[in-house]
Order: C-alpha cells, then structure tokens, then sequence
C-alpha cells in the first residue's frame, strides 16, 4: 500500500516540530538536528521536514511503497508516460536506505517515488557530515543526467548546493563536507531496569537509531523472569516508528560482568527499583546516572490504555536522549560524562 510523502524545508525545526506536533496530533517518528519526520496513518502520509533547504517553502512530493513491485509498477506508468525520469536505484538519503527514481512535474515540482530499505544514524552514507543546505531533490531538467540540487537563482553558480557540473556522468546530490569534529570512538551506554521488557529496551532501541554514531545501546536488567521476553506492546511501537527491534531481548545485567563483554561508559537506571539495588562491579568504573520513568506495562488496563502509557514512555525516554546526543564533546569526556548524564534527569 502507497503512502504519500511531503517534504519541506523550514528555517526553525523546533518551533515548525512543535507546530506539526500539534496540527497531527502526534509526536514525530524520528528526530535528527536538521530532519523531523511523521509517519501517520490517517490518511496514510511520510511527512518530513528538514533545515537543508536554501529556502523554507516545499521541497518535494512522492510516494513511499511497501515492496518493489509497487516501485517497479510506478516507474513503468512514468516510463510508458515518457515522463522524464532519473532512476538512483539504490541509495541513502534522508537517514535512510532506500531504492528511488524521480521525476518532475510540469509546475518543476520534483516527485520521489521509493522503497525503504533500512535506517541509517546518517543523512546520507557517502560522508561523516552533508552540507547545509544540501537535499535529496534533482532539479526539473532531469534529462541532463546530473542533479542540480537545490539549484541557485539564474546566473549564481556560486551558490548552488551539491551542483555538478551539467554533464556529470551521475547526480552529485547531498555530497558531503569533511566533519570538523575529530574521529571519536562510540560510547557504549547500558540501560537498567528490573526486569528488561519495558523501559529499558525502549532506550536501547531509540539510542542506537539516534545515536549518529556517537553510541552504541545496550539494556538489561537486574531480575529478568525466566524465558523473560520483551514486551510486545513496546516492539510493536518501535517498528511502527520505523526503529528496528532486531537483537531485542531481555536478559540479566550479569550478561556485562563477564570479561569478554563491552566496557561501559555510562550506565543508566530507568526505573527506581533497579536504582535501589545493589549493581555488579561494573569494568572500567563507567559513569552512571538514574532517569526515572513508570512501568507502562504494569497493571491491568486495556491495551489501548497500555499502548498509550508506552507512548508516553517512548516520547519522555526520546526528549531526553536528543538532549544526550547533542552534548557537546567535552561533556562526553569521562571526568565530566557522569554529572551530564545526572543533570538530564531533571529535564
């Protein structure tokens, strides 16, 4: 089944996230520095927004398919249109994998039509950083070939974002720039609850596809229950997020003691029970940090009451874990990672 997708370009994604936040009644599937989107249901609609643009205003419009009999039947209808078309096949963009082509309207409104494959922690996967300013979209005149992405006002070739020259051999859209941030190694963050099916495989989920390469997530907890498995309300919130729940599972935090297990830079707590115990000796004396949140699955209360009170988990563990990704480095660096993380608690 199709979705239709919108993108736009806006000058303050805050304030344009609270806004759309507001008009659908929903909170955004993912959050980037420069990229929100929402994935909503009625009707059917990937709706992103991004600071890229040169411009605030419309970006591009699409379709997003479920398969690639749907990509490939839309791209026959253009082809036996004689619509002029620029085929990517596979590539990333966006913070995604995904297989595309294009075509533009006679307004010069872009079209995207495409399969997602897979997140990614990136914008796209040719670099470390993209230019601001840089986007996805080829310019009306696709039959040069090459994409003149988000093309400047006539006669100002100085300005133009990701513009090749007109007869590249393939488009140059969302080239990068080389990061200025040095080359750090991921820190490996371990989210505690008491049992693991919850809470604390929420934040694991949610880091690592957040994390830009900056973390890596784990979760566990202090007394798993025997065959112990994450709950379903939580994984079925997680891919309807577009999160990957691949590796999920519950297990005991004794899982971290063992010599060959990953060194943690930080541990956090995310209930107050397993606060409240005593933790293992963990390797390396990594810094730690309590982030209290409800149980969502306790109680006895119809499953839309549950999936409601696992919304709201999701949402106040995702507020959180942006402010963690966005620290800047010092505040990431071992003598000051500890007092960070315990000063987000109060946000």
């Amino acid at each position: 089944m199709k979705r239709f997708h919108v993108h736009i370009h806006v000058d303050d994604l805050a304030k344009s996230i609270a806004f759309y936040s507001r008009l659908f009644a929903a909170e955004p599937a993912r959050v980037e520095a420069d990229y929100a989107k929402w994935m909503l249901d009625d009707p059917r609609v990937n709706f992103a927004i991004s600071t890229r643009g040169n411009q605030p205003g419309l970006d591009h419009l699409g379709f997003q398919v479920d398969d690639t009999a749907e990509l490939a039947q839309l791209k026959a209808q253009a082809e036996s249109a004689d619509m002029a078309l620029l085929d990517e096949g596979a590539t990333s963009c966006c913070y995604a994998r995904s297989e595309k082509h294009w075509i533009t309207d006679p307004q010069g409104i872009a079209w995207e039509h495409f399969h997602t494959l897979g997140n990614i922690p990136v914008f796209n996967e040719a670099g470390t950083a993209v230019a601001t300013g840089a986007c996805c979209t080829p310019a009306s005149g696709l039959e040069t070939v090459a994409s003149a992405c988000c093309s400047p006002e006539a006669g100002d070739a100085g300005s133009a974002c990701c513009t090749p020259a007109v007869k590249a051999e393939k488009p140059a859209c969302c080239a990068p720039t080389p990061s200025t941030e040095p080359t750090r190694k991921p820190l490996n963050v371990l989210f505690l609850c008491t049992h693991n099916s919850a809470r604390s495989i929420l934040a694991e989920a949610l880091l690592n596809s957040m994390a830009q390469g900056r973390f890596k997530a784990y979760s566990a907890g202090s007394s798993p229950r025997q065959n112990q498995q994450p709950h379903p309300l939580g994984l079925q919130l997680l891919q309807k997020a577009g999160i990957s729940i691949e590796g999920l599972r519950s297990k005991s935090w004794d899982e971290f003691t063992r010599p060959d297990a990953p060194h943690m830079d930080l541990i956090i707590t995310v209930c107050d029970n397993a606060a409240g115990e005593v933790c293992p000796v963990w390797p390396g004396h990594p810094a730690s940090a309590h982030w209290g949140y409800p149980d969502p699955s306790e109680g006895d209360a119809p499953e839309a009451q549950k999936m409601e009170a696992f919304r709201k988990t999701m949402h106040m563990l995702h507020q959180r874990l942006e402010l963690l990704i966005h620290l800047p480095g010092d505040k990431l660096e071992k003598a000051a990672l500890q007092g960070a993380a315990r000063a987000l608690a109060v946000h």
